[in-house]
């Protein structure tokens, strides 16, 4: 089963033209930073069924490419995500759930009546810089700067956020890391506990 490991942490917009500068994106850099428009959509039932099973259901417009993501369980702790994630192109913006092989999910979404009701419940708009670093030898890390809006309804809220995935190596790696980047950094980095998705969420239930 498909485990995504990220590092999330919360800063003050007017930090980004300093953070994207910083010596040490260069020193550990192994490729040139990307940028990237992501248009995502949440999806959910009226009552929310799959937040309250801890599961997230979105499709993600990359480019030209939209991606179908499912995420759910794991744990977070001091911005240390850990989730059970399953990723499959999509043809359109429509979910497939022909792409589901797990077999908790395939038994989940093969009710007709839960895929029927299943409706747009908010969106994010970010432009995403990743940098692709390499940190202790073998020690994979995406950097990802993002900078954006959630939207639920008429009501937006901001995203101003790193990102660090663990691509490969060990979370005692990342961490690693992020205690190194953390030194370097002359602006605070706060530890995100809440992802993109639980606070859309809290925006569409107004209790953000």
């Amino acid at each position: 089963m498909p485990i995504e490991i990220e590092l999330k942490l919360r800063l003050q917009p007017q930090f980004v033209a300093e953070l994207k500068s910083l010596p040490l994106l260069q020193s550990y850099s192994i490729s040139e930073p990307t940028t990237q428009k992501l248009h995502t959509i949440y999806y959910d039932t009226p009552d929310l069924t799959l937040r309250d099973k801890r599961i997230a259901f979105r499709l993600r417009k990359i480019n030209d490419q939209w991606i179908q993501t499912i995420k759910g369980g794991g744990n977070v702790s001091a911005g240390l995500h850990q989730r059970h994630e399953w990723e499959h192109p999509v043809v359109s913006k429509q979910a497939d759930f022909s792409k589901i092989t797990d077999a908790g999910l395939v038994e989940l979404f093969a009710d007709k009546n839960l895929r029927q009701q299943l409706r747009p419940i908010f969106v994010t708009d970010f432009t995403r810089i990743t940098f692709l670093l390499l940190f202790m030898q073998d020690c994979k890390i995406e950097f990802c700067i993002d900078q954006g809006e959630i939207i639920a309804d008429q009501r937006t809220h901001p995203i101003c956020e790193v990102e660090l995935e663990l691509k490969s190596g060990t979370p005692s790696q990342l961490l690693a890391f992020a205690e190194l980047l953390e030194k370097e950094c002359p602006f605070p980095l706060i530890p995100e506990n809440i992802n993109k998705a639980m606070r859309g969420y809290a925006l569409y239930t107004g209790e953000l």
